[in-house]
């Protein structure tokens, strides 16, 4: 039985998932919670292997489903299960919600990327960081990877938001000042810390 508590930050490229992971990590950190923060693709070898990839554009939507949820099973077997059970935080930057959406993007059937993930564990919060593709886009520094084109983004923008509305997540919109977001986000937290 985990003791910890496990929070998601989900967004499309360049929302500020990682951003904010860290700055909430630090902010909990400061009022004496113990928590870590890690991310998706994990930096186990499948994750490296994910990202070679996604850099390269090699692998069909099947492939990289496949992949993400083989990375996600063992990190979370290796990583996220023992932290939980130590009782600490464990903020991902991205989770579950990313392969469903970008896969599903891509063109696969929702329930069958369910099935592949049904090992891993559930999320007790998962937040929603919405932005808009173009200024996501505008952010990113260097080479793109294969998700990284406007008109995907958009189609992934628009699945992610219709299932965060379906499943309650809070929705943060990022294209706001980074400051005026986490103060949000760090409201969000301590209400779903303090239940």
């Amino acid at each position: 039985m985990k003791k910890g508590r496990f929070i998601v930050l989900e967004g499309i490229d360049g929302s500020g998932t990682t951003t904010h992971s860290n700055k909430l990590a630090d902010y909990l950190k400061s009022k004496n919670y113990e928590v870590i923060v890690t991310q998706e693709p994990s930096e186990g070898p499948i994750g490296k292997t994910i990202r070679d990839y996604l850099f390269h554009g090699w692998g069909s939507p099947a492939v990289h489903a496949l992949l993400f949820a083989a990375d996600r099973v063992e990190h979370t077997e290796k990583v996220i299960k023992p932290l939980l059970e130590r009782g600490v935080i464990v903020i991902s930057d991205r989770y579950i919600e990313s392969s469903i959406v970008y896969q599903t993007a891509e063109g696969l059937d929702t329930c069958w990327i369910e099935e592949i993930n049904k090992f891993i564990v559930e999320p007790d919060l998962t937040i929603y960081l919405d932005v808009d593709p173009e200024v996501a886009l505008d952010r990113k520094k260097g080479m793109r990877d294969t998700f990284e084109r406007v008109e995907f983004l958009k189609k992934v923008r628009r699945i992610y938001l219709e299932r965060a509305k379906d499943k309650d997540y809070p929705i943060m919109n990022t294209n706001r000042p980074i400051e005026v977001v986490h103060k949000e986000i760090v409201r969000c937290v301590e209400s779903y810390l303090s239940r």
